[in-house]
């Protein structure tokens, strides 16, 4: 699916309310204890791609980083600058796969974001990371595990040698998109020639609220660019 009707899928589901009540992950705070450990990252700029209406990034930039917005959804960067007008400046709505910045900034933020599309979508998000990366620069993925209980009717259509999964969905806020589903020995594989691992993979394992059954996964990783 192309990126237009993507974005037009998501800025639906910002409009209708996604992410205004719920607090930022633990994630985020282990990315800023990370990221006082190496202080030139720290000093430096980010980007936080898939920012949203800043369910995540206000907090980070609120604990003091330097830190752009990518989004493929203007609804939701709309919401951003409409919270927080000071921000608007560093918010920008492009697909992170079209993101032109050579070696530019000095960490890079991307949670529940490199899992949206096929293996080889997985594939180009890492690649276009390192692009975007200095050498050095620290890089903060959280995405889909395969062992992911999928409660939405789904097909899948991708398995890979590592056990990574593509489901496309049947049903749901995600009905005709396809989400990639992450085996730890995959990311392994996808970095090891771009990145050096420093933390992770990390799997999380979040139970559903009734009535809804089983548990979704993530893996949380972090990586410094070669």
């Amino acid at each position: 699916m192309s990126a237009e009707p993507v974005a037009a899928r998501w800025d639906a589901e910002f409009r209708g309310g996604r992410y205004v009540d719920e607090p930022p992950l633990s994630f985020v705070s282990g990315i800023v204890s990370t990221l006082q450990t190496h202080p030139a990252a720290l000093t430096g700029v980010g980007l936080y791609v898939g920012c949203g209406n800043g369910r995540n990034y206000l907090p980070l930039v609120d604990a003091g980083l330097n830190l752009h917005g990518l989004d493929i959804s203007g609804e939701a960067l709309d919401q951003l600058a409409a919270r927080r007008p000071e921000l608007a400046t560093r918010l920008t709505c492009a697909d992170f796969r079209d993101l032109t910045h050579e070696a530019s900034f000095d960490y890079l933020v991307a949670i529940q974001v490199f899992q949206h599309g096929l293996e080889a979508d997985a594939s180009a998000y890492f690649a276009r990371a390192a692009a975007a990366l200095r050498p050095g620069g620290l890089l903060f993925v959280r995405v889909n595990a395969a062992t992911t209980e999928i409660y939405f009717h789904h097909t899948v259509v991708e398995r890979n040698r590592f056990g990574g999964v593509t489901a496309r969905y049947e049903e749901g806020p995600k009905a005709g998109l396809c989400v990639h589903f992450y085996a730890a020995e995959e990311l392994l594989d996808l970095t090891r020639d771009r990145f050096q691992l420093l933390a992770g993979p990390r799997e999380v394992v979040t139970r559903r609220a009734p009535p809804k059954t089983g548990s979704w996964s993530q893996w949380e990783a972090v990586w410094r660019r070669r």
